[in-house]
Formats: structure tokens, sequence, C-alpha cells
């Protein structure tokens, strides 16, 4: 028989599932170094090197032009080996953090800068100015918004970070992308 405290916690799920279907999961996810709790519709905070915060939503990201890339691995599990085919769509990241204010250019101190992409766990993954703005790899960062032309799911998205040319892809992958924030290296 159950108990009075299974039945409240039972009670207490299907309410909060029940909230979450009327809003269409309208809830924010809070992001590591959030000042406040955001709006629902914010999917992205940036923060560029004057200090200006401003938060990204999806139709701020809709004006950017999409991209898309498709790439094929191989994955082996238990001695078989399987050719998988993943689709994804999304922005360069040079171009959200355009949309974010960034204008590197024509300026010098640029060269300094670090982007810094942060996960609503805390996981962090930093590029170089020089690695976005001055060498090939700036082609392959990718902020990605689906996977197989479907919204990413939950343990992904709603944003994820990929930079496509790492030859050791997953420390810089960034599930759950919540912030950006491009700052200037302290002077030695």
């Amino acid at each position: 028989m159950p108990t009075d405290r299974s039945r409240t916690m039972r009670l207490r799920t299907a309410l909060f599932a029940a909230a979450l279907a009327v809003s269409g999961g309208a809830f924010a996810q809070s992001c590591p170094g959030d000042a406040a709790p955001r709006d629902a519709d914010v999917l992205l905070s940036t923060r560029v090197a004057d200090g200006s915060p401003r938060g990204l939503k999806r139709s701020d990201l809709d004006v950017l032009p999409p991209r898309s890339v498709g790439l094929r691995r191989s994955v082996e599990r238990d001695g078989a080996r399987d050719e998988q085919s993943l689709h994804y769509g999304g922005w360069l990241l040079r171009d959200v953090l355009t949309l974010a204010g960034f204008d590197e250019a024509g300026r010098r101190d640029t060269r300094t800068w670090v982007i810094e992409a942060t996960a609503t766990d805390g996981y962090r993954a930093v590029f170089s100015w020089g690695e976005l703005y001055n060498s090939a790899l700036g082609e392959q960062v990718y902020v990605i918004g689906s996977q197989d032309g479907r919204p990413l799911d939950a343990t992904a998205g709603p944003l994820a970070l990929r930079s496509l040319a790492d030859q050791r892809p997953g420390p810089r992958h960034v599930r759950n992308l919540c912030a950006l924030a491009v700052r200037s290296l302290p002077a030695r």
C-alpha cells in the first residue's frame, strides 16, 4: 500500500508534467553566471567584450544564414561496426557572435581575445580569436539547433556547439549551450 509521502511525490510529479505540457516546455534553462532568471524565450545569453549582455531568442537566430552540414562516422560497439550519417542544422559561431554585437573588424586588440561557450551544467569550451577569425577552423564551428531535421532533444539542446574540425571532437562539444562570452586575456 502506498504511503502518504509516495502519493504526494506522485501528485507533484503529475502536476509538474501537466504544467510542462501546458506551457509547451517554455521554462528557460538556467545557466551558470545568470544574474537573474532569464526570459523563457531566451535560448542563449551572450556577453561581448564591452560587457553588454544580450539574450538571443530563436527568432533572433533565425535571421542568420542557416548552415547545414552532414557527417559520416563509424562507431564500433560490441565488436560490430556501425556507419552513421548525421545532419546538423544551425549557424556559424562567428555569425552568432556578430549578431550579439561582437565587432572584430579592424581592431588589433581582438587578437588576445577568447570566446568561452558554457553549458547548463557548467561545462566550458574555449576558442581563441585566431582560431575563429584567422584559420579554417572558424568555418567549421557551429551553434547547432537541429539534428537530422528535428530540434535537438533534451539531452543535447535546445542548442549545442560543435567544432567539426577538431581531431578530437569531444572536448569542445558543448551540449545544452546556454552562454557565450567574449573576453580579453589579461595583460602580462
